[in-house]
């Protein structure tokens, strides 16, 4: 018996302002983000790595709902009384539709005068009722530590039935705490098992005991989900 795999197109990038595909010299990416089984998922445009990393840990808070890349433009006036545009770079919706506008900037790049856009970009997007804030990110605002398993929980995203069903049967019977490679041996596939608890500490129905970059060493306990 045969079956033919069939590829559903993403959904198209919401970007208001394009990105490239491409560029010399400059980190460029397109993900996709909420895809599933079930949902072929939506195409996300990154202008920078810093936006790329911002955004993984944007899309790993677990009161994050969607994440809407290139929002705008916003108008703000220059020293010269001239009239512009900023485009947010990403806007993270949290659940009650609580959204929080992100603009990512090297900290060597952020001058007086950008400060000065961003604080009138601030107050013009709220006003208009496009976000609730408007932040400045900046590469010291990123903890490497969510930034590690943000990036972990994204390239284990991808579900295994039997695995997860396993992880969870050995996760519901845990008692106090153990570290997770004494759970990979219980689950007893390898990697794939490993993989599954990232998972789990994703949806909450793990917990880490100590906020701390995942490894195999990582003690863990039942989170609520499960209780």
């Amino acid at each position: 018996m045969t079956s033919a795999y069939v590829w559903d197109d993403p959904r198209p990038s919401r970007a208001a302002k394009p990105v490239p595909k491409s560029s010399h010299g400059h980190f460029v990416v397109q993900m996709v983000i909420h895809d599933s089984d079930e949902d072929p998922g939506q195409i996300s445009m990154c202008g920078s790595l810093g936006e790329y990393r911002t955004r993984l840990i944007a899309l790993a808070e677990p009161d994050t709902v969607d994440v809407i890349e290139q929002v705008g433009p916003v108008p703000w006036t220059d020293e010269n009384g001239k009239i512009h545009g900023h485009y947010i770079d990403q806007i993270v919706v949290k659940t009650g539709n609580r959204r929080l506008g992100l603009t990512d900037k090297p900290y060597r790049r952020v001058t007086p005068a950008f400060e000065a856009e961003i604080a009138q970009v601030d107050a013009a997007a709220r006003k208009a009722g496009v976000i609730d804030r408007l932040h400045l990110v900046t590469e010291y605002a990123r903890d490497p530590v969510k930034l590690h398993n943000a990036d972990l929980f994204r390239g284990c995203r991808d579900a295994d039935p039997e695995v997860d069903a396993l992880a969870l049967e050995v996760v519901e019977a845990l008692v106090g705490e153990a570290p997770l490679q004494k759970l990979v041996g219980e689950i007893n596939r390898g990697p794939r098992g490993f993989r599954a608890l990232v998972r789990l500490l994703r949806s909450g129905q793990l917990r880490m005991v100590s906020a701390e970059k995942i490894s195999h060493a990582t003690r863990v306990a039942r989170g609520e989900a499960v209780r």
